[in-house]
């Protein structure tokens, strides 16, 4: 009796270990198929969480990388470029936010928007020297590119700079108690404080290297986001007066930057899927949405559009290069997987529609 007792109790536990490891290759398993490596290691919270406090910008990637003792840029996705520019190439750094990133398209198809343009452009002037170097990073908003530029982008000798913000400024006045530099919203631990005390756990640790585990973490946590803290209320079909100025008013200081140093740029309009069902595709589960209230989805269209206006009226004004974007996919829902972020397709959609604009302009910008 005791043995048999004995025997099923280890039979049970042997058939979920088996399992377990089951499920743990399924997982890796995928990871392999969206080409992040079998030991990616990629949803460890504990190795890759806060590993530092960037000076000024609080958070993102490390910008720099050491090689053999020399010093490289180190673009969001990791490729490396000479800090001295090589001489007679031609150099371009795009700024944005998540939609510069582009993180979906590059799990699963290695591809980013800036990418594009530096594949398209060596082949369309047949020259391998045409440099298109990625410093987005997601939730960055114009306050974060103003600082890249000035303090780092600029020793880098840049031949152009694509920007492109728009939600990720507009977001901040859904914050309470709306600040010029947006601390009202970067101040939160989400985006600022390095929340040790919930990465820094005895299950996180002692299982920071299963894949399962992180895995059916973020899903359980997705779960028990409590939906009840999303909230919408009426704020009027225009953006608040005050955020609006705010975003005018950085356009105009970046531009007034890159012109002082005789760096031409293009603005460029964010492309929008306007329906409230992909809206709540990403916002509706959102860690901090105890703090946003989050206007009608018929006036956020509006303040987007707006928003988008407000970009063109700078590039004219400065006599920048603008591209509308927007018009040109904005709407087209096989093209994005959520209100803003784009699926593959409408990541090179995008690039192809940069590169484009480059070629066609590429005796104003000195490209030959």
């Amino acid at each position: 009796m005791k043995k048999g007792w004995k025997l099923n109790l280890l039979t049970a536990a042997a058939s979920v270990g088996f399992i377990l490891i089951v499920l743990e290759v399924t997982v890796r398993g995928y990871d392999v198929v969206q080409g992040a490596g079998f030991f990616s290691g990629r949803r460890n919270q504990v190795a890759d969480h806060f590993d530092t406090v960037r000076p000024f910008r609080t958070f993102g990637h490390d910008l720099y990388e050491m090689v053999n003792g020399e010093r490289f840029i180190s673009s969001t996705h990791d490729e490396l470029f000479p800090i001295k520019k090589k001489k007679g190439a031609f150099r371009i750094v795009a700024f944005g936010g998540s939609t510069t990133v582009n993180q979906h398209a590059y799990e699963e198809e290695g591809i980013h928007y800036p990418l594009i343009v530096q594949e398209k452009l060596r082949k369309a002037f047949n020259r391998d020297d045409i440099e298109v170097i990625n410093v987005a990073n997601s939730a960055y908003s114009t306050p974060h590119s103003l600082i890249l530029l000035e303090l780092d982008v600029i020793s880098w000798k840049p031949d152009l700079v694509i920007l492109s913000h728009n939600t990720n400024d507009l977001s901040a006045s859904y914050w309470p108690n709306f600040t010029y530099d947006y601390s009202n919203k970067y101040s939160h631990k989400f985006y600022a404080t390095p929340d040790y005390e919930s990465v820094y756990t005895i299950p996180n640790i002692l299982f920071q290297h299963s894949e399962l585990y992180w895995f059916i973490r973020e899903r359980v946590k997705t779960t028990l986001e409590s939906t009840s803290r999303f909230r919408r209320e009426s704020l009027g079909m225009e953006p608040l007066p005050a955020a609006r100025e705010v975003f005018e008013r950085n356009l105009l200081t970046f531009a007034a930057i890159a012109k002082a140093n005789k760096i031409p740029i293009i603005f460029g309009s964010q492309p929008l899927e306007p329906s409230d069902e992909f809206f709540l595709k990403i916002k509706k589960y959102k860690p901090y949405n105890d703090k946003v209230i989050w206007p009608l989805q018929d006036e956020f269209v509006n303040h987007h559009r707006t928003y988008n206006m407000v970009i063109e009226k700078t590039a004219k004004e400065t006599g920048a290069m603008f591209i509308d974007n927007n018009a040109m996919f904005g709407g087209k829902r096989e093209y994005f997987y959520n209100y803003v972020h784009y699926l593959p397709v409408g990541v090179r959609k995008l690039g192809e529609q940069y590169a484009d604009f480059i070629i066609k302009n590429a005796k104003k910008i000195n490209l030959k």
